[in-house]
């Protein structure tokens, strides 16, 4: 008996190491878990701040300027920039909070109605020849500002569509007005997209790109410079009080220079590509000025975001000045685009015309994302077409049944297109189709 209950004890103490053993493992586990939880976390909250570097294939031009101003209200008070001149005032409910693009903070203009109102004064830093406006913004109202100077300078939306308003002035002191609604709608979502608005004084040419992609441009003289004569200050989010609602309508502003209008940037003589096995030549000439510091090439695969491949000083040895560079890139797109800019020793800039190359044979009908995959309510179909003419999207189910078209005539190149279900189409998979010219291509889709 007596043996009987030393087994019995033996094996209860067996039995208690084993669920030890077992409790131990489990928390180790679990306290491991929750280490990488956090560090993903952290990294996720990081600010996706401009960087000098650049990238390709969509997204921001981020080497274009220099930063004047930059936002990321990922603390309060939302007045302090991050580089910059600060505001001096805000809408009293305006204030930062969880929410942001990326898992980050951003601008709330509160609940009680008042507008965010973000005043800065009007320094001399932002009177610009040219300037690029780009912030992150999802909509929850009909009409506002993200960036306006008085009745000078305005860019926002009207009726809930973009909308732009400047005046430029050319080298003979003509003033040229532009003021329009272009006819991109701003989705009503809950997604963040990036909207920037950019004027580039050398080639007089002011455009709008949505998450990259160019929704509307126009052009006036060449070498004309924008006009900010009684622009007074600047308010960020005028009129803008997020549909009365707490929550982050905006994130992520930066402002950077965009080149200046002068007349030493006509000492550029002439800029050829050349196509070599492995890469680009290169060749460009200049008139010998003084005033000329240094010279950057910058390269781009869709003719919109730049990345610099390198900076050559300025000689001074010759009559003309002769430059000769090969860039080695392995570019896998139909074209390459390239352009120069000249820095003068003052610290203003010029970027000249664009040129492309090519490397093999055009690009033809695709539609290049669709996003946010899964949906909701609306989504955005990026699309190239390869010549200018009318589209046709259509929706169908897993059937084949068709739920939507829509048609209207495109411009040749990237293109976007809002999606809106307005809440017909259940849960599940479908396929846009694309048709062009007798053409069409095709994407699944996953409504949730």
């Amino acid at each position: 008996m007596r043996k009987k209950i030393q087994q019995g004890k033996r094996q209860i103490s067996k039995l208690r190491m084993k669920v030890v053993l077992v409790c131990g493992l489990v928390s180790g586990f679990l306290i491991l878990a929750g280490t990488i939880l956090v560090l993903l976390n952290m990294n996720s909250l990081k600010k996706i701040q401009a960087t000098e570097t650049g990238f390709e294939g969509g997204g921001n031009d981020v080497t274009n300027g220099e930063i004047i101003s930059e936002f990321t209200w990922e603390k309060d008070p939302v007045s302090n920039a991050i580089l910059g001149p600060d505001a001096f005032k805000s809408g009293k409910e305006a204030h930062s909070m969880d929410g942001g693009k990326g898992s980050t903070k951003g601008l709330s203009a509160g609940a009680n109605g008042k507008n965010i109102d973000l005043e800065i004064a009007g320094e001399e830093i932002f009177k610009q020849d040219g300037i690029d406006i780009s912030l992150d913004f999802r909509r929850s109202e009909a009409s506002g500002d993200f960036f306006s100077r008085g009745n000078v300078f305005n860019f926002g939306m009207e009726n809930g569509y973009l909308a732009i308003n400047y005046s430029v002035e050319n080298s003979m002191g003509k003033k040229i007005m532009v003021k329009e609604k272009t006819n991109y709608e701003i989705p009503t979502d809950p997604i963040f997209r990036n909207y920037k608005f950019t004027y580039t004084p050398s080639v007089g040419k002011g455009e709008i790109f949505v998450n990259g992609i160019i929704v509307w441009q126009k052009e006036t003289d060449r070498n004309s410079a924008l006009s900010w004569k009684n622009a007074g200050n600047i308010i960020i989010g005028r009129n803008m009080n997020g549909g009365v609602e707490d929550h982050v309508i905006m994130d992520n502003l930066v402002i950077r220079s965009c080149g200046a209008a002068t007349p030493l940037a006509e000492s550029l003589l002439n800029f050829m590509l050349e196509a070599k096995e492995g890469g680009v030549k290169i060749h460009w000439s200049t008139s010998v000025n003084e005033n000329v510091d240094y010279f950057t090439l910058e390269r781009s695969l869709n003719g919109s975001d730049f990345v610099k491949v390198v900076n050559i000083y300025s000689r001074k040895d010759s009559a003309d000045e002769e430059y000769t560079y090969t860039d080695k890139t392995n570019a896998t797109t139909p074209l390459v685009y390239y352009r120069l800019k000249q820095t003068f020793k003052n610290g203003k800039f010029i970027s000249h015309s664009l040129s492309a190359i090519k490397f093999k044979s055009e690009k033809g009908l695709s539609i290049e994302r669709v996003s946010p995959s899964p949906f909701g309510n609306s989504c955005d179909i990026s699309y190239f077409l390869p010549k200018t003419g009318r589209v046709w999207i259509l929706l169908t189910d897993d059937n084949g049944n068709l739920l939507n078209t829509e048609s209207y005539e495109a411009p040749q190149g990237k293109n976007v297109h809002v999606f809106k279900d307005n809440g017909k189409i259940q849960p599940g998979t479908y396929c846009f189709t694309l048709i062009f010219d007798n053409q069409k291509v095709s994407k699944r889709i996953t409504r949730i």
